[in-house]
């Protein structure tokens, strides 16, 4: 599995999730979207995992707010 990669559009405000693929043809469509974030799923799963209480909801908090 790769690392996932956080766009937010200059204009609009969406943001997306997309693979390297996408990412480098978004790269290329600067300056209308943003490089917000590089994310490993895996990695934050198993924080999410290992993690309990304050610290596991501090965590998913984090993960759904809007860069």
């Amino acid at each position: 599995m790769s690392v996932a990669f956080v766009y937010k559009h200059t204009t609009t405000g969406e943001v997306v999730v997309v693979d390297i693929d996408r990412a480098r043809e978004l790269d290329a469509a600067r300056p209308y979207w943003k490089h917000v974030s590089t994310v490993d799923p895996i990695v934050i799963l198993q924080l999410i995992v290992k993690s309990n209480g304050q610290k596991r909801a501090k965590i998913i908090r984090e993960l759904s707010e809007q860069p």
